[in-house]
């Protein structure tokens, strides 16, 4: 089907994915209306439309179904009773539930990526029948202990490199494992984080973005640097895996892709996220489209292409306690700021990014530290 201009894009979630998602669909003649509980999410800003009621309220669900002609989706915690809501009330959503079934659970989401031949890191159920001292003698040390289900930003993650580890982790899981699984995945030794942005339209065409390279500070995603500093055999190779993936798992959409660059020159596939994703905030002023206008066009059936890389360029990602420093800062030529207007900068939370573009990566970098040492 195609949504042509003119038609209404509706948007599950308010936060500053759903406003650019906002500002692409906007710009390309679309109306907009979003569904979040939050009466100043900053979606709400510039959509049509703000639907203001929880994800799982049907009376809201019906009302962002009935003013849209397609459905989308901005974060991953959406619950299929509310995607069934949709469906059987006449909503168009072109992504389905699949999508978020999988990336929901990591236990799921590796065992998927596995059956289609492509590499993980060694992983082990922890829960009530399998426990975490079972799980570290078939993974090893070090590991990491990680939620099956809602942790983020290295949120429900524990580090186990020793004995010591192990036992502080398992006491603090134990009372919850009535209720959550785990998992103990392998401490993949890596090169470096990379990820790879790719869309499938409802027509079946595919775009992939150029390849980020990833750096993260206490679990948060600090930099992104594009081109990645890896060979183009490896690029090339990462854009394989991802198509790979998103047509094997059958998705429509958007499919963010973390992976590890090994020491051992494998690819290892980290975890997927069917949304736009921080590390391709760069694709905003670097590339001739933006992955929000490829998300646009793929749930209204346009055709795509694959975007073009115009300029090298680093992200950096503005958190709650950058705030003051950025807003002291003086712009020069191709560093363009997004700020997202939350409302309150709390640590840690991220309330903007910065896109340097410049011929020179390593210019680039010096300039960011320059930032961050003002």
């Amino acid at each position: 089907m195609t949504i042509d201009k003119g038609k209404s894009i509706g948007i599950l979630g308010g936060g500053q994915l759903g406003k650019m998602l906002c500002e692409s669909a906007i710009q390309k003649g679309y109306g907009t209306i979003i569904l979040d509980p939050a009466k100043d999410a900053c979606a709400g800003q510039i959509a049509d439309k703000h639907v203001i009621g929880e994800y799982n309220d049907r009376e809201s669900i019906l009302k962002i179904t009935k003013q849209s002609d397609v459905i989308t989706y901005e974060f991953e915690n959406v619950t299929s009773e509310s995607l069934s809501i949709i469906k059987n009330n006449g909503g168009y959503i072109p992504q389905g539930m699949e999508p978020l079934y999988i990336s929901q659970n990591r236990l799921r989401e590796k065992r998927r990526i596995n059956e289609l031949g492509i590499k993980t890191a060694k992983f082990k159920l922890v829960n009530n029948d399998n426990s975490l001292n079972e799980a570290v003698d078939i993974i090893g040390y070090p590991s990491v202990l990680k939620t099956c289900t809602g942790g983020y930003d290295g949120k429900g993650q524990w580090i186990i490199r020793n004995e010591e580890d192990k036992i502080k982790a398992n006491e603090e899981i134990k009372e919850s494992l009535e209720k959550r699984d785990y998992i103990l995945e392998e401490m993949i030794n890596f090169k470096c984080e990379l990820s790879c942005f790719v869309v499938k339209s409802t027509d079946n065409s595919l775009a992939v973005f150029p390849v980020s390279e990833n750096i993260h500070k206490n679990g948060i995603l600090h930099l992104s640097i594009v081109p990645a500093r890896v060979s183009h055999e490896i690029e090339e190779k990462i854009k394989k895996i991802s198509k790979k993936i998103i047509v094997g798992l059958g998705f429509v959409g958007p499919l963010a892709i973390e992976y590890f660059y090994g020491a051992d020159e494998e690819i290892y596939v980290n975890e997927i996220a069917p949304r736009p994703h921080n590390s391709f905030h760069y694709t905003m002023d670097a590339c001739d489209y933006s992955q929000f206008d490829a998300h646009i066009d793929a749930i209204c059936g346009k055709n795509l292409k694959n975007p073009k890389l115009i300029k090298k360029v680093v992200m950096l990602n503005i958190l709650g306690q950058d705030v003051e420093n950025i807003e002291r800062l003086c712009l020069k030529d191709g560093e363009k700021l997004h700020m997202y207007n939350k409302g309150k900068a709390m640590p840690n939370r991220k309330m903007g990014h910065l896109n340097i573009l410049g011929n020179h990566t390593e210019k680039i970098l010096e300039r960011i530290n320059e930032i961050k040492n003002n």
